[in-house]
Parts: C-alpha cells; sequence; structure tokens
C-alpha cells in the first residue's frame, strides 16, 4: 500500500528534503518492507510518498500510523495522509485512522 504524507497546510513535507531509501525488516518469515520515496523522486517538496509491503492490510495500515508517529516522520509536522495504491485492498468501512 501507498500513500502520500503531505506537511501541515500552508508547508512543505520536511521529510521530503532527505534521500529516498528503502528498508527491508522481514524476518522470520514475516514481510515488513519500509520505502520512502522522496523529492529526489517524485520531483516535489509538497509530499512523499510512503510504500508499505506487510503481509496483511491491517498490518500496513498499523506500520504506516507507527510511521507517522514514531517512525520515519515522527520529527515532520504531517498534514493529509491521502492512500494512493491499495484501495483495493481496503474495505469501504476501514479507516485509515
Amino acid at each position: 500500500m501507498a500513500w502520500k504524507i503531505y506537511g501541515t497546510p500552508g508547508h512543505r513535507q520536511k521529510e521530503s528534503f532527505c534521500s529516498s531509501f528503502i528498508h527491508d525488516f522481514s524476518e522470520n518469515g514475516k514481510t515488513r518492507i519500509v520505502e520512502v520515496e522522496n523529492s529526489d523522486k517524485t520531483g516535489t517538496n509538497s509530499y512523499s510518498l510512503l510504500r508499505i509491503t506487510r503481509d496483511s492490510v491491517d498490518e500496513c495500515l498499523a506500520e504506516m500510523r507507527g510511521q507517522l508517529s514514531d517512525g520515519v516522520f515522527e520529527n515532520s509536522r504531517t498534514g493529509e495522509v491521502e492512500l494512493v495504491e491499495g484501495t483495493h485492498y481496503m474495505d469501504e468501512n476501514m479507516e485509515l485512522f
């Protein structure tokens, strides 16, 4: 699943000024891959693209929330979070937060 993580209204996304990266934390048969595409790939500082690969939708959502609060974006003031990839996995009643 993937999300655009914007900065607070009127501000650019702080993380977007960093280099893009991918980390594979997978172990013991459990998939956990976190990828962040920043301005070096997106061409903008308005948002960063957060792409998460886990074994279930619930794990993806939990990982996204964790990355916003104590992960990649913990020192950034995040604004809107827009799901851009993976809508076909989500039930219409599922909430991002």
